[in-house]
């Protein structure tokens, strides 16, 4: 039997489910990506940005956003490479695009309701209800299968809008909901109109892959997210707690790309701290796997964890040896209404505060020595600044990030570009080139003389450096490697 199944955008766009050869989907996060990653519609929004019909009242604001806009259309240009860069291209356009939906705020791994969350269901109906930003996918879903029922694949919240706004198009009375995030939260979407209206929900939840070319050589990479998801045999990469990644056995690891272990502490490789606060022993892991294959992705704010301590950690991890960083995220307490959580972490007790929303998916607390919420993203911006400046942490929690790569790094930051600018530059000084390196978010402005030195050089041509005098190529080198657009002098 034929089973139709659609995928709602905001979902990973290096993964694919792996699906029966008699299934036919209808991957319409692939096609959102695409359309909104792509350079007519980049240039599109650049060019809204600078005549003022967008942040109108933010002459340098605009300018700059239409700037970053022209480099994502340069990076995502190199269509020879899925890369991190082109990850962070994406976040730009994400961003830029959904800056000013009336609903949503998008980040290239995230998406937020305008005054509201995506752990309250009237929040999500009323989200999908105004936001403009899935009318060409709603246009193809609902056009698709016709008179077939289809199986509309929910995996995490940040499909929870799409999906509404695909329930109206489709009609529910021809939708089976499924995925993990419906799986988890099917009482909830059962009570909540319009999911109530769907035919049935099914607990089927597919495993996933790699799409191939996110991958270095076309190898299919299994994802495996829980132990119970690995298969013998299989190449594999995944991200994993540490008590899962514990659970994997030693042959396991010979078929490892590459994974992300999420950390809240880590007092040494013997006692390592998960998010629900269980604590692993993690060297046999340590030893098991390739050191290039492993990394760790730190939690800020974990109970009874100051930010010395967590600094201290990521500091060791950005140095090596050992597993790297990977990056570093806000610490969050799974909601007690939907996992059997104690009211202690790590033996420190603590005291929730339960929101009560109905597709909770964490909850506030407090407990001794631990950063208040304010404090902890204050901590978390600031590490990110700090590491982020030195360590090529990841775009995002995306699946391609934790494969393992072994290549010496360019000597350009393949994350930055030269864009020429006609108008009055962010700086409103008038036409210029100027270069724009996603990684950290800044931009410069080039000397015309030195700007076609640059422009060979992030084109791959390290050579150039070679024609300049010693005091130039000094002093463009420097300036270059500070800004983070060279990874070592020449």
């Amino acid at each position: 039997m034929t089973r139709h199944v659609v995928i709602p955008p905001l979902f990973d766009p290096s993964l694919e489910p792996l699906l029966d050869p008699t299934d036919e989907p209808l991957d319409l996060n692939r096609e959102f990506t695409s359309r909104i990653t792509g350079a007519g519609h980049l240039r599109s929004l650049a060019a809204a940005y600078d005549l003022g019909q967008l942040d109108g009242n933010d002459p340098a604001g605009r300018r700059t956003k239409a700037l970053f806009l022209r480099a994502a259309v340069a990076i995502t240009a190199r269509t020879d490479r899925h890369d991190a860069a082109r990850l962070r291209a994406m976040g730009v356009a994400m961003r830029l695009s959904g800056e000013n939906d009336p609903a949503l705020r998008l980040a290239a791994d995230d998406v937020e309701i305008v005054d509201g969350t995506t752990e309250r269901g009237a929040d999500v109906v009323s989200a999908a209800a105004r936001t403009a930003l899935f009318g060409a996918e709603a246009d193809r879903a609902r056009d698709h299968a016709p008179g077939q029922r289809v199986h509309l694949l929910v995996e995490t919240d940040q499909q929870l809008p799409a999906a509404a706004a695909l329930m109206e198009v489709l009609g529910a009375e021809r939708v089976i909901l499924c995925g993990r995030f419906v799986r988890a939260h099917r009482t909830a979407m059962a009570a909540l109109h319009p999911f109530s209206a769907a035919t049935g929900f099914d607990d089927w939840v597919p495993s996933w892959r790699l799409r191939k070319e996110w991958t270095t050589d076309g190898t299919p990479v299994h994802w495996v997210r829980r132990a119970s998801d690995w298969r013998p045999g299989s190449v594999w990469a995944g991200w994993l707690e540490p008590d899962q990644a514990a659970l994997l056995p030693t042959q396991a690891w010979r078929g490892c790309r590459g994974a992300a272990l999420t950390v809240a502490r880590l007092k040494s490789w013997s006692a390592v701290t998960s998010a629900d606060g269980t604590r692993t022993d993690l060297e046999p892991v340590v030893e098991l796997a390739d050191e290039a294959s492993l990394a760790v992705e730190l939690l800020v704010g974990a109970p009874g964890v100051g930010a010395d301590e967590t600094r201290a950690t990521a500091k060791r991890l950005a140095s090596g040896p050992g597993p790297r960083l990977a990056g570093l995220s806000p610490f969050r307490l799974r909601a007690a209404d939907c996992h059997d959580v104690p009211d202690s972490w790590d033996g420190l007790p603590l005291t929730r505060a339960v929101t009560g929303h109905d597709l909770a998916r964490w909850d506030r607390f407090s407990a001794p020595d631990t950063l208040g919420e304010t404090d902890r993203d204050a901590v978390l911006g600031a590490l990110n600044a700090e590491f982020g400046a030195e360590t090529d942490l990841y775009p995002g929690r995306f699946a391609c990030c934790v494969l393992a790569h072994t290549a010496p790094p360019p000597v350009w930051e393949p994350s930055a570009a030269v864009v020429a600018d006609e108008g009055e530059g962010p700086d409103g000084q008038g036409p210029g080139s100027f270069v724009v390196n996603l990684r950290t978010g800044s931009a410069f402005r080039l000397h015309p003389r030195l700007a076609p030195v640059v422009e060979r050089l992030a084109s791959g041509d390290a050579t150039v450096l070679d024609r300049l005098s010693d005091t130039t190529r000094t002093k463009l080198s420097g300036q270059l490697v500070r800004a983070g657009v060279m990874r070592r002098a020449q």
